[in-house]
């Protein structure tokens, strides 16, 4: 069974779907990097949600509410 990458759309996410996401699952965002999420942090700063995705061997997928 293959699995399919999760799209990301900046602008039509919130919280709980972003908490939704667990190590392992495959991600893509809409300017084409994608990968299988390999770290998660989160951070809350100045009412600021800052969600950082490293993928393995793609980089890493930043998210700011």
């Amino acid at each position: 069974m293959e699995k399919r990458a999760t799209l990301i759309k900046r602008a039509s996410l919130n919280i709980n779907q972003l908490d939704s996401i667990k190590i392992g699952d495959f991600l893509s965002d809409e300017y084409g990097k994608s990968g299988k999420v390999c770290e998660i942090e989160k951070i809350n700063r100045y009412g600021e949600y800052h969600y950082y995705f490293k993928l393995s061997k793609s980089g890493t997928i930043l998210i700011i509410l």
